[in-house]
């Protein structure tokens, strides 16, 4: 989750003799409504960044998803080659927050592509109030596969990079993609207790209404219900994924002053996954730990992809091809 505000305007604040009964209903009402906006939030206002102003190569690339036909809207940042980080971003942001990073890959060598997920940026939205996870994680495969299939990215391996929300997806798309992942890098999430995420989440956005709407029976019951609605909307299953059947290399970033996905929840995702690396950004909060620890992120992220880049090169070498 981001820090993102995912609210509208405040209800109006109800008459003082309906204010008691009404509040914990109207609790209800805006936990329903904040729910939907988490996976439909509001689009940000004003003139979005683009590698172009960091001076780096830009191409443009649209892939419609396979799922209900929402267009994905993608940068494509060609490096030295010949390998390919995909970069999916944070709920309530886009393909813009991810700029330091994008940088910092190709600077590496790699090939970047960075995608607006739907309901988000420049990509197409839906109306949807089901299968959310079905929908992000479908539309990062059909990203993947057209990632693999394009004649300018020279065959090499492929990683996936997610921040906070996107973290899940990209774990469950290594096991539902004919195309191998090398390695998924998970900044600043995924929590292993989804309900409970998405409980704290409530709780921080809850701090946010209207005093009148802060009482502790309409909290718990603004809580309950946001939890209630986001995981029905979201419906996901298989959590954590099975991945034990898979070569993937795991890496889990944690940011020590992360205030929405604490370190204790990633960590305990990392663990369920023998092998997996585990590290804590000194300092960071959310999704900063490349600007607040910025010299050992880039070792441990760049040291991490070398590796599992290096040891795909040689299962595809092995095998006699590149990417199917």
């Amino acid at each position: 989750m981001t820090s993102a505000d995912t609210g509208g305007a405040a209800p109006q604040r109800p008459g003082g003799a309906l204010r008691a009964p009404a509040a914990p209903l109207l609790g209800i009402v805006g936990a329903a409504k904040h729910a939907y906006q988490l996976y439909h939030p509001p689009l940000p206002t004003g003139r979005a960044r683009t590698p172009a102003d960091k001076g780096l190569p830009l191409l443009h690339k649209t892939v419609v998803a396979s799922f209900d036909g929402v267009p994905l809207r993608a940068w494509v940042v060609p490096g030295a080659g010949p390998h390919t980080v995909i970069v999916c971003h944070g709920m309530g942001r886009t393909k813009s927050m991810a700029l330091g990073h994008i940088e910092l890959l190709h600077r590496a060598g790699h090939h970047v592509i960075a995608y607006d997920m739907r309901n988000h940026g420049d990509s197409g939205a839906d109306r949807a109030l089901g299968r959310m996870a079905e929908r992000y994680t479908s539309d990062l495969r059909d990203v993947l596969h057209a990632t693999a299939a394009d004649p300018r990215l020279r065959g090499g391996a492929i990683a996936l990079y997610g921040f906070s929300f996107s973290t899940w997806p990209a774990l469950q798309v290594v096991r539902r993609s004919r195309v191998p992942v090398a390695a998924v890098i998970a900044d600043s999430g995924p929590a292993y207790d989804v309900p409970a995420g998405l409980r704290h989440f409530a709780a921080l956005r809850g701090r946010t209404l209207p005093p009148w709407l802060r009482g502790p029976l309409t909290l718990a019951a603004y809580e309950r219900a946001f939890e209630f609605f986001a995981m029905r909307m979201l419906r996901l299953t298989d959590w954590p994924p099975d991945l034990s059947a898979y070569d993937t290399r795991l890496m889990f970033v944690a940011s020590a002053d992360d205030t929405f996905v604490r370190p204790d929840a990633v960590a305990r995702t990392a663990r369920h996954y023998p092998g997996a690396e585990y590290w804590t950004a000194a300092g960071a909060p959310h999704m900063r730990g490349l600007r607040f620890d910025a010299a050992e992120y880039e070792k441990r992220v760049l040291g991490f992809l070398a590796e599992a880049f290096d040891t795909s090169e040689g299962a595809m070498g092995a095998m006699g091809g590149g990417r199917p």
